[in-house]
C-alpha cells in the first residue's frame, strides 16, 4: 500500500483561469433561455470528460452513510421487508433500505447538465387575481440558478460592492462612493486537501469538498473560528472593521491529482488603520488561520499550504480591480454559459449539484456592505421610489450585537454603532412619529392583514341603563356592587325597559391589491406556453452503507449480548459486558432490538455450541463452515485458535441484512420505573369549597385551608395549585 499523497503543492494557489471584464461597468451576462448556437451540446462535453479524466469520474460521488444527495445520482435502493406486530391481532409490514450508494460522478455530471439545458425554455409564471372576478394578470420570468451567467454576474456584483463600500470607488452611474475603511488591506487565504487515498487511489468529490468546508465552519473548533480570533485578539478589530468572503472552487488544470477537487479561498477585508499592532501586513500574522485548516481537515497537510503560498496580503494601491483581483482566484464567469466551463469546473460544479452545496457564504459585515451597496444605488436611479440615501433613515435594530440600521435596508454598515449622537437625533423624530402613529386607532385592514377584503357595521360599546326614579332598584341602578356591600342582589332581574343609548352606526372596510405569487413552471414554444407543473423542490436521498446503523455500529458492546439477557428489570446482574449505568442512560438497547438484529446475523444452518464459547461465554448460535463443517461462534466471532471452538468465516451470501437500528435513551426508565400520575387528593366538590374560602375570606396559606375543610395533609400540594390558579 503507498503512502498518502499530498494535494499537489501548486495547485492550491493556481488561479481558475477565469477573468471577468476589468472594466467598472461589469460583464454582460447571457441569457439563459436563448440558447447560443455555437455551444457544444451535452453528449460531447460528457465525451470529452471522460477522454480525460478517466481515472476519477468513474469514482462514487460519496460512499459516506448518511450523505444526502438528489435522487438522479443516487442508486436504486436495496431494502428488506419485516412484519411488526402493532397489536394483539393486528401485524404491518415495514420496508427499511439497507444499502443505497451513490452513482458515479460522470452520471452526476450528465444529470447537472440535462437539468440546466432544461431551463433554457423553462419559465415562472407569476400570477396575482383570479380569473373568476376578471382581474387575473400573470407575466413570465426566467428560472435562474446557481450555475447560469446571471447568477454568477450577481456574484460578480457583490465583489464590486464589496470594493467599492471598503475601499472607495464609482457607483455605475457614476457618482463616487467614499472608503469606509481608511487603510483597507486584503488578505486572500488557499486552502486545501488531498485528493487521493492511502491505497493512491481517488477520493469521492463530494466527501472531499464536505472535508474542507467541516474544517472552515463544521464546529466551534472551526477555521472560521481562528480567523475572528486573530482579527479581534490579535490585531484589536472590532467586528465592523473587517469582513470576509469565503467560496469553494476547484483546481483548475493542466491535469494533475487535484485537477477538479474543491479548494478554498477566504478573502478578508480589514482596516489597517483600526488595528493596534502594525502586523496587519505580514502573512505570517495568518499562520494560525492555516494551522488550524491543517489540522482540522484530515487530508490537508503543510506541503500544500506553506506560508508564501497559502497567504496573499495586498495593500490598496497594489490592487487596481479587486473584484477582478479576487474572481481570478474565485470561479467567478459572468461571460460564459455553463457548457463553455473548463472540464475541471463541470467536474467539481456536479459535486456541488449533486449536495445542493452553497458555494459561497459572507460574513455579516460583507453583507452588510452589499445590502448598503444596493441600497444606495436604488436612491440614484430616478426610476425607483426610494426617496433616502443610505443610512439618511435610521432605526434602532432588533439583530443581536447592533443598535442602529437603515430604516430603508436594514443594513448597519456606515453606521456608527458607538456613538449615537447623530443616530439620537435622527431617532428621536423617529420615535415621535412611531408614537403619533400608535395613538392613531388601527383601522381593519392593519387588524386583519391576512385578508384580501373586509367590512365592518356597528357602533361602540355602551351600557344599559334602567328608567327607575330610585336608585338601588336593580343591578343597573345599584349604588354599590362589590360584595359584600353590594346594594342589589345579582338575582335581581333587570327590567325589559332597560336599553342602551343610542350612538352613531360607523362602517369600515377594504379591498387589497391581488399579490404577485408563483403560480406555475411554463414552458415555451414558439409563442405558445405549456404548463409543465407547479413550483416545487428537489428530491432528495441518503447513502445507506450497510451494516451502518446496527447495535454493534453504535455502542461499545463487545459482542451482541442474548436478548434474554437484557429482559427483565436488572439486566446487569448477570453479565458484565455492562453496567447499570449503561443501561438506565440508555447505552444498551432494549432486548427486542437484540433480537431483530439476531435474526438478521444468523446465519442458515444454525445450532447450538455444546460448550460455552471462550470468547464470551454463551452456548448461543453457530454457523458450520463452508470447509471442514466445524462450528464458530455468531454472538462474539470468536477467533483465537482454540480446539473446542475453532475460528470460521460467515460466508456473506449466508447472513441476512442488518438494518439500521434506534433506540431512545430513556427506553429503560419508561419501561421499568416511570410510575402513572398518583390519583388526585381533592374532588370537583373539595375544589369549589377550596375557591370560595379563597374568594370571600382571602384566605391563601394551604396549611390554613386544610384546616378548616378539614382536608388530607396529602392534599396540601393540590390546594396549593388551587389557591393560585384562583387569586
Amino acid at each position: 500500500m503507498s503512502a498518502p499523497r499530498e494535494a499537489d503543492t501548486d495547485a492550491a494557489w493556481l488561479s481558475n483561469g477565469t477573468y471577468p471584464a476589468l472594466d467598472d461597468t461589469g460583464p454582460n451576462s447571457q441569457e439563459l433561455s436563448h440558447r447560443p448556437p455555437d455551444l457544444p451540446t451535452v453528449e460531447e462535453r460528457i465525451s470529452g470528460i471522460i477522454d480525460r479524466y478517466e481515472d476519477r469520474v468513474f469514482e462514487p460521488i460519496s460512499t459516506v452513510h448518511g450523505r444526502k444527495l438528489r435522487e438522479e445520482v443516487l442508486e436504486e435502493p436495496e431494502t428488506v421487508t419485516r412484519v411488526v406486530e402493532i397489536g394483539e391481532t393486528e401485524e404491518k409490514t415495514i420496508e427499511e433500505t439497507v444499502s443505497r450508494g451513490s452513482l458515479p460522478l460522470i452520471v452526476a455530471i450528465q444529470e447537472m447538465l440535462e437539468w440546466y439545458e432544461g431551463y433554457r425554455d423553462k419559465f415562472l409564471r407569476m400570477a396575482r387575481g383570479s380569473e373568476i372576478r376578471n382581474d387575473y394578470e400573470s407575466f413570465l420570468i426566467d428560472m435562474d440558478n446557481s450555475l447560469t451567467p446571471k447568477y454568477q454576474s450577481t456574484q460578480y456584483a457583490r465583489l464590486k460592492a464589496l470594493k467599492r463600500q471598503f475601499m472607495g470607488g464609482e457607483y455605475p452611474c457614476g457618482r463616487t462612493c467614499e472608503a469606509e475603511f481608511s487603510e483597507p488591506v486584503t488578505v486572500l487565504f488557499g486552502l486545501t486537501a488531498s485528493s487521493l487515498d492511502d491505497d493512491g487511489s481517488f477520493r469521492p468529490m463530494a466527501d472531499h469538498d464536505r472535508e474542507i468546508r467541516d474544517a472552515w465552519s463544521g464546529s466551534s473548533n472551526s477555521v472560521k473560528r481562528t480567523l475572528r480570533y486573530v482579527l479581534e485578539e490579535t490585531l484589536g478589530l472590532s467586528p465592523g472593521e473587517y469582513a470576509w468572503w469565503w467560496q469553494s472552487e476547484p483546481h483548475p488544470g493542466p491535469q494533475k491529482d487535484a485537477t477538479g477537487y474543491s479548494h478554498s479561498h477566504p478573502v478578508v477585508i480589514l482596516d489597517a488603520a483600526a488595528t493596534s499592532t502594525s502586523i496587519a501586513t505580514d502573512p505570517e500574522t495568518y499562520r494560525p488561520i492555516v494551522a488550524k485548516h491543517v489540522s482540522e481537515c484530515e487530508g490537508a497537510g503543510w506541503s500544500a499550504h506553506d506560508m508564501e503560498r497559502a497567504v496573499t496580503v495586498r495593500k490598496d494601491d497594489e490592487i487596481q480591480d479587486f473584484a477582478g483581483y479576487v474572481s481570478e482566484y474565485l470561479a467567478v464567469a459572468p461571460d460564459q454559459d455553463l457548457l463553455e466551463r473548463s472540464d475541471e469546473y463541470l467536474m467539481w460544479a456536479a459535486s456541488q449539484w449533486a449536495t445542493t452545496t452553497q458555494k459561497y457564504s459572507r460574513s455579516r459585515w460583507a453583507t452588510a456592505a452589499c445590502k448598503a451597496d444596493a441600497c444606495q444605488q436604488q436612491y440614484f436611479d430616478p426610476e425607483t421610489e426610494q426617496t433616502v440615501q443610505h443610512g439618511d433613515s435610521i432605526v434602532r435594530s432588533s439583530k443581536l450585537g447592533l443598535t442602529y440600521e437603515c430604516a430603508e435596508c436594514g443594513s448597519p454598515h456606515g453606521l456608527d454603532q458607538s456613538e449615537p449622537s447623530l443616530a439620537r437625533s435622527r431617532l428621536s423624530q423617529s420615535d415621535q412619529e412611531e408614537t403619533d402613529e400608535s395613538e392613531i386607532k388601527r383601522s381593519l385592514a392593519e387588524r386583519w392583514p391576512s385578508a384580501r377584503s373586509a367590512g365592518s357595521l356597528g357602533s361602540k360599546t355602551r351600557a344599559r341603563q334602567c328608567d327607575h326614579d330610585e336608585p338601588d332598584t336593580c343591578p343597573l341602578c345599584a349604588t354599590e356592587t362589590e360584595a359584600p356591600n353590594h346594594t342589589i342582589s345579582g338575582e335581581v332581574p333587570i327590567p325589559e325597559s332597560a336599553e342602551a343609548p343610542p350612538a352613531e352606526r360607523r362602517r369600515d372596510g377594504f379591498e387589497r391589491e391581488p399579490e404577485w405569487a408563483p403560480d406555475a413552471v411554463v414552458q415555451l414554444s414558439t409563442e405558445e406556453e405549456t404548463e409543465i407543473g407547479s413550483p416545487g423542490g428537489t428530491a432528495y436521498g441518503k447513502i445507506v452503507v450497510e451494516g451502518v446503523g446496527s447495535i454493534m455500529d453504535t455502542t461499545n458492546l463487545p459482542y451482541l449480548p442474548q436478548p434474554d439477557l437484557l429482559e427483565g428489570p436488572k439486566p446487569w446482574q448477570n453479565t458484565s459486558l455492562f453496567d447499570e449505568s449503561d443501561v438506565r442512560s440508555g447505552r444498551v438497547p432494549p432486548p427486542e432490538l437484540v433480537a431483530r438484529e439476531y435474526a438478521e446475523r444468523t446465519p442458515t444452518g444454525e445450532g447450538i455450541l455444546s460448550e460455552p464459547c471462550p470468547g464470551c461465554g454463551e452456548r448461543t448460535k453457530a454457523h458450520s463452515s463452508s470447509a471442514g463443517g466445524e462450528t464458530g461462534c455468531v454472538t462474539c466471532s470468536f477467533d483465537d485458535e482454540v480446539e473446542s471452538v475453532p475460528s470460521v468465516s460467515v460466508p456473506s451470501s449466508a447472513v441476512h441484512q442488518v438494518t439500521p437500528k434506534q433506540w431512545s435513551d430513556s427506553w429503560y426508565t419508561n419501561r421499568f420505573e416511570r410510575q402513572s400520575s398518583p390519583e388526585p387528593e381533592l374532588g370537583e366538590r373539595e375544589r369549589v369549597a377550596v375557591k370560595e374560602l379563597v374568594e370571600t375570606t382571602g384566605e391563601t396559606s394551604p396549611i390554613s385551608i386544610a384546616g378548616q375543610l378539614m382536608l388530607p395533609p396529602s392534599a396540601l400540594d393540590e390546594i396549593r395549585s388551587t389557591v393560585q390558579s384562583t387569586i
